[in-house]
């Protein structure tokens, strides 16, 4: 894998995931806003208080290894429905009442 300056791997922070070296914002995070929902970078860098350095670093990486950002995305998608199933909704909670 090619090494990308202001991008970090660290386990202990956000679970080792890429993120923005000096902060706790992830390349996933960035990238998504960016390419999937289309925010522009102006947007991103005022919303998450970044430079531009910053978020095109993390645009460079998310570009770089798709497959790592599809994996990522997967695990992340894997979570939310772990979490969906072990905690009820509010219409599970007062059935019983």
């Amino acid at each position: 894998m090619s090494t990308h300056a202001g991008v970090v791997k660290t386990p202990e922070v956000l679970g080792g995931n890429p993120r923005i070296e000096g902060v706790r914002v992830g390349v996933l995070h960035v990238g998504d806003y960016v390419r999937e929902v289309g925010m522009d970078v102006e947007t991103v860098m005022s919303e998450l208080r970044l430079s531009r350095e910053q978020v095109e670093a993390a645009l460079d990486y998310y570009d770089d290894p798709p497959d790592e950002m599809e994996t990522l995305r997967a695990q992340r998608e894997a979570s939310f429905h772990r979490m969906a199933e072990q905690n009820p909704t509010p219409d599970e909670l007062t059935d019983g009442e």
